[in-house]
């Protein structure tokens, strides 16, 4: 019997369109300050380095005026976030490669549950309090043994935490018979 060879051939144009690439998806919420961050898939008990480029016309959309002097912090009158942490927030636009503005900002997350995770950040000027951003980080969590997702441009694997169960078992089984 001859053996059979199969191939699966992608069309390049399918793979280059804006539903397949390998981006961070930004998407601003109907109310005002508000960006949702569509991070993919992810794997649970697993930290991550994010870096998020929000181009500056989304954060313009959003109602948010940057200046150049601007200074980012997590709103201390919120309840803080364990598992989502704003690291900084460059407030000077960069020009990417396309000639776009953008904002870079580095979150470190953690993906603590299974299924769809949301976590919420609330941001705001350090020295104008009235300058006010809402991010809402979206994630698909995978659970143990459940794939490895490949992840999206700009999201790093920094840590992997232990079960909490197996720290705090001090059962070594059952013994040997003899």
């Amino acid at each position: 019997m001859e053996e059979a060879h199969h191939h699966v051939h992608f069309d390049t144009a399918v793979i280059n369109d804006e539903l397949h690439d390998n981006t961070i998806i930004y998407q601003v919420a109907a109310n005002a300050n508000s960006i949702t961050v569509h991070l993919g898939f992810l794997q649970v008990k697993h930290r991550y380095q994010i870096e998020l480029n929000m181009p500056a016309l989304t954060l313009s959309k959003s109602g948010l005026n940057i200046g150049d002097n601007s200074c980012f912090v997590v709103e201390e009158s919120k309840l803080p976030n364990i598992n989502c942490k704003l690291l900084e927030f460059t407030t000077k636009p960069i020009v990417d490669a396309d000639g776009n503005e953008q904002y870079n900002a580095k979150v470190e997350f953690f993906a603590h549950k299974e299924k769809l995770l949301k976590e919420h950040l609330f941001v705001s000027g350090k020295e104008d309090p009235g300058i006010k951003l809402h991010l809402v980080l979206v994630a698909r969590v995978l659970g143990r043994g459940k794939g490895t997702p490949m992840l999206r441009d700009g999201i790093h694997l920094i840590a992997v935490e232990d079960d909490e169960e197996s720290e705090l078992s001090d059962w070594q089984g059952f013994p040997k018979k003899e």
